[in-house]
């Protein structure tokens, strides 16, 4: 088999179906034709100018995202949006974009982005959270129970020294104890029903708004937001090792790696 654009994407939709994600979203290829040679593989969390540039300093990379580039529809394929100018300056470069989102949110093969928190915490009796999006597909989020009870301070403090997520806060009376944990990677407040359906005592995930936050707290369920980008970026080493490990079987030669580029818009203040 050859290397090139259409083959990888056919591994990566057989290692994380399409079928598995969410109806809104838009895996797949973003940027690129299929026919276009691949030499490197490049993993990232989202894809950024810095990221470009580094994909860009090797010829015939695919840059393969968790993020779509290209989620929301454009009016125009111009520079004057950031997903416009981006696709532009992709295709200019010769990188090919594709991206496995809310179907590698799903993913039961340790690279789901609930994962590096059920990791981290050793939670036990693992099981899904949300209901899968259709029939026979695998559903997003984890809920189980950590060894010992804990407070809730004490477990965002864990979480946030593991992952790292050193912007991690909490809602909820601090000294509560916890010991039944959801977790949804990313932005995940629409899980807050499915976590109090799962009996959990605590919710971790990232993007908590005010108001879900209040909702929350009047339903009896306490949040841990460990924020967006620490959630999901842990789990990009993993999703590099089983593209790798799922390319080396099926006679794809080129290099797997990871954007060494962090693309968290945020700074401590």
């Amino acid at each position: 088999m050859s290397d090139t654009v259409g083959a990888w994407l056919d591994l990566v939709h057989e290692v994380y179906p399409p079928s598995d994600a969410a109806e809104w979203d838009h895996p797949g290829l973003q940027v690129g034709d299929l026919t276009w040679p691949v030499e490197r593989v490049l993993i990232t969390l989202d894809v950024t100018t810095a990221v470009l540039e580094e994909a860009a300093q090797h010829r015939a990379t695919l840059l393969l995202a968790h993020h779509p580039l290209l989620l929301h529809p454009l009016r125009a394929l111009t520079p004057d949006t950031a997903a416009g100018s981006l696709a532009l300056r992709a295709a200019r470069d010769g990188v090919a974009v594709a991206a496995a989102h809310t179907n590698l949110d799903a993913a039961d093969d340790g690279a789901g982005t609930s994962d590096p928190v059920v990791t981290a915490l050793g939670l036990l009796d693992v099981v899904p959270l949300c209901p899968p999006v259709s029939p026979g597909a695998r559903a997003m989020g984890r809920v189980g129970d950590l060894p010992e009870p804990t407070t809730l301070r004490a477990l965002a403090r864990r979480i946030a020294e593991t992952l790292p997520a050193p912007a991690t806060r909490l809602c909820g009376a601090p000294e509560r104890t916890v010991q039944r944990v959801a977790v949804l990677g990313g932005a995940g407040t629409s899980a807050v029903p499915d976590a109090i359906a799962a009996g959990a005592d605590v919710l971790v995930t990232g993007d908590v708004r005010h108001h879900a936050a209040l909702d929350a707290l009047e339903l009896g369920l306490a949040l841990i937001d460990a924020g967006h980008h620490a959630t999901e970026s842990a789990a990009m080493p993993v999703f590099a090792q089983r593209i790798a490990a799922a390319a080396g079987q099926r006679g794809l030669h080129a290099p797997v790696g990871l954007s060494t580029i962090t693309t968290t818009p945020w700074e401590q203040a």
